[in-house]
């Protein structure tokens, strides 16, 4: 079955309704509580049915087509914190608001079904921890039936707005994060004999955390080992007590992630030795890699030309950002899309960064590609 461009057209122009409500009321991971009101809300006016998750954000709800086989979709629904408070500068409001739109033309055409439905309107996919919380509340015990496939999208500034990315293999890196703390001896900084600075072996392992990548990690293999923070004392003569590097480590092969991780914690605790201090290292994985099969490649790809044709169907090199969308497909077939939403002719600006915009016409493309692959 496909999409009837006449019978989608509603459902588009109620997209953009949501869309343009939702971006209102950006709000980070576990907070989203206006918008899982809203969602709800919507959910409440067509037949589905809410199942009850147990978390106090995120909505998921199942349309009963009376068929013995269940298909999902899934979108996000947090904002990106930032200095100024949370901004929906990764796109999720256009999400949700097409997922909700899928809803409504899904709904409407119910008797003409071939798999019953379930929306995922999934909460703190920013940190990565939603997929997680959702499957930990019991979803897959709780749904009348487990689906059999599932499928997700995400905007994607850099092609452009009606164009679908459809991607066999790795598409979003495997992620772990760490935290490492070195304890020292607080003193001050004219008697070092009488210290033990903890920033000496902090600026030592960022410095050595750089060979792991270039002399652990086969070359061809798609990896990094990054840090973002390094937070040590206050501009005065004292030496600190201790001195913390955070960072995250991405790839693709999980064999080489593992690598990655025995590795920094080698170097971390040696470093500690050689320094006389004290450490405290966590490394946690968190997500792993989102990864499309070829037997969900073909589904996915003959949803996706039915809504825009072959001319419009574009590949990509993998992205070392990540998705928490892996988890859930750890439990269920799963196909993550790239949608457009870039506007043609123009530089647009890429995710987290502060100009990032969805074009208009996203929801054109995003509506009928998971009504399409809903229908497969």
């Amino acid at each position: 079955m496909s999409v009837n461009n006449s019978d989608i057209t509603e459902s588009i122009k109620l997209a953009e309704e949501h869309r343009a409500l939702l971006h209102g009321v950006p709000e980070k991971a576990y907070e989203e509580h206006k918008t899982t009101a809203y969602i709800r809300k919507i959910c409440e006016s067509y037949p589905v049915d809410i199942i009850d998750i147990g978390m106090e954000t995120g909505v998921v709800c199942y349309l009963d087509a009376g068929k013995d086989d269940t298909v999902a979709l899934r979108a996000d629904i947090d904002a990106v914190p930032t200095e100024e408070g949370p901004k929906h500068v990764c796109g999720h409001d256009a999400h949700t608001a097409s997922l909700l739109g899928a809803m409504h033309y899904l709904c409407n055409i119910k008797d003409e079904l071939t798999h019953n439905v379930m929306f995922i309107f999934q909460a703190a996919e920013e940190d990565t921890t939603g997929a997680r919380s959702i499957l930990d509340s019991g979803l897959l015990d709780k749904a009348p039936q487990k689906p059999i496939r599932l499928f997700g999208i995400h905007n994607r500034p850099e092609a452009d707005c009606g164009d679908i990315i459809v991607h066999q293999g790795g598409l979003m890196a495997e992620k772990s994060s760490f935290n490492i703390r070195y304890t020292g001896v607080v003193g001050h900084s004219s008697m070092p004999q009488k210290c033990i600075d903890p920033i000496a072996p902090a600026a030592a392992l960022v410095s050595s955390i750089q060979t792991i990548v270039s002399k652990n990690v086969d070359p061809f293999d798609p990896v990094m080992c990054t840090v973002n923070s390094l937070r040590a004392g206050e501009p005065d003569v004292a030496v600190p007590e201790d001195a913390v590097i955070t960072g995250y480590i991405r790839s693709f092969n999980h064999d080489a992630h593992k690598r990655m991780e025995e590795r920094l914690s080698t170097l971390a605790k040696g470093i500690a030795d050689a320094y006389e201090c004290k450490s405290d290292i966590e490394i946690i994985r968190l997500v792993p890699a989102v990864n499309n099969s070829e037997k969900m490649y073909s589904i996915a790809l003959e949803a996706a030309e039915t809504v825009v044709g072959k001319e419009h169907i574009l590949d990509t090199k993998p992205c070392m950002a990540s998705e928490d969308f892996a988890v859930l497909a750890e439990e269920i077939p799963a196909f993550f899309y790239w949608v457009g939403s870039g506007t043609p002719g123009k530089d647009n600006a890429a995710w987290h960064n502060k100009a990032f915009k969805v074009d208009a016409h996203y929801t054109e493309t995003a509506v009928p590609l998971l009504c399409a692959a809903a229908l497969k």
